[in-house]
């Protein structure tokens, strides 16, 4: 009798430390300050914070939304007097116990096809792909200009 309560005790710690402990290790990323700038001709650009407290890199893959025919992670870099926009095929690397920020003339995420008839203030669903965590879906409100930064608690 004492054996089978202490193993059932034991079994029912064992569940519950390994559903603890598997939700930690899945949530070292988070996203801050995401907002996206949207335009008439049908598209945009997601802008945000990826936080990693995980103590190993990890990498922002691809993402998605049903909102927009694509999502593509691009980068604005400035060579002289020449802005250009490049497609980043391989992914942004977060390092562990960093952060990477994705704003305007830099790092950012591009709508395509976006829904023509997403008004302004309306969230825009976007999941997130990443190498290592689990997808991450966040939901920016379409603005046309950048709101004040504040970080979510």
């Amino acid at each position: 009798m004492f054996y089978q309560k202490t193993v059932k005790y034991f079994l029912i710690f064992s569940f519950f430390s390994l559903l603890f402990f598997s939700s930690n290790l899945n949530a070292e990323i988070s996203v801050e300050n995401e907002w996206a700038r949207v335009t008439p001709s049908g598209t945009g650009s997601v802008y945000m914070e990826i936080k990693n407290n995980g103590n190993s890199d990890d990498k922002l893959l691809s993402a998605s939304s049903d909102k927009a025919g694509m999502v593509m992670i691009h980068r604005s870099i400035r060579e002289g007097d020449i802005s250009k926009m490049i497609h980043i095929h391989d992914g942004i690397t977060i390092p562990g116990n960093s952060s990477v920020s994705l704003k305007p003339g830099d790092y950012h995420l591009m709508l395509m096809n976006l829904d023509k008839n997403l008004p302004l203030g309306d969230k825009i669903s976007i999941i997130l792909n990443f190498e290592k965590n689990n997808s991450l879906e966040i939901n920016p409100v379409a603005k046309l200009r950048p709101p004040k930064m504040h970080a979510h608690k």
